[in-house]
Parts: C-alpha cells; sequence; structure tokens
C-alpha cells in the first residue's frame, strides 16, 4: 500500500478555498450598489415605486404596477388605449376606493408615466 502524505485532501480544501473566495467576491459586488442609507439599489427603487401608492391598501397585482389613477372607466380606458398606442402593455383594475388602475409591467413604468404625463 502506498504511505499516504495527506495530499488526497489538497483537492477538496482548494475547491472549498475557491468556493468561499467566490462567495466573499459576490458579497461584496452586491453590497457595493447601495446608498446613503445602506439600502440596495434595487430595494430603494422597489420602495420608490410603491412609496406613492399607499392608498392601494394590501392588493397584490402580481408583475404588474400601477401606473396611473382614473376616476372612471372612460378615463382609464382612454389611459389604456394611449399606451397601446405607444407600445406599452397595460391593462385596467379596480382599486378598493372605486377608482380605476392602470397596470402595466414595471420595466415599462417610467416609460408609461412620461407618457400619460405629456
Amino acid at each position: 500500500m502506498p504511505d499516504s502524505t495527506g495530499w488526497y485532501l489538497a483537492g477538496p480544501l482548494i475547491a472549498l478555498a475557491l468556493c468561499a473566495l467566490l462567495a466573499g467576491v459576490l458579497r461584496w459586488a452586491l453590497r457595493r450598489d447601495t446608498d446613503a442609507r445602506g439600502e440596495t439599489m434595487l430595494h430603494a427603487l422597489d420602495r420608490e415605486l410603491n412609496e406613492g401608492l399607499g392608498m392601494l391598501g394590501e392588493q397584490d397585482f402580481g408583475l404588474l404596477t400601477p401606473a396611473v389613477t382614473a376616476d372612471d372607466e372612460g378615463t382609464a380606458a382612454d389611459f389604456r388605449r394611449l399606451l397601446h398606442g405607444a407600445g406599452i402593455r397595460a391593462t385596467v383594475a379596480a382599486a378598493h376606493d372605486g377608482r380605476r388602475l392602470i397596470l402595466v409591467f414595471p420595466e415599462e413604468l417610467s416609460r408609461a408615466r412620461r407618457l400619460i404625463n405629456q
């Protein structure tokens, strides 16, 4: 039987050390994108999108985000047609207080709001 000097542990130990190094680098890279409050940019964006929408309560729209509210069905339909004409997918949902919400996907939110506010 060959004399073992412990080299059979070298491979797994090197792999473990590289995994730990990679985890440290990823943790550092993901923590870099923080603002003054220590909030990541993704969390800050999510907070900003939902900050003005506290009036909606706990309504869940899945992947969609409210872009604008309308007081009646006609105005909501006009907003929806305007967005569809610009190639933005939109739908209308009812809020708890009876108003209509025009919902869009988050990646189209800023473009939709710019178009509506023109």
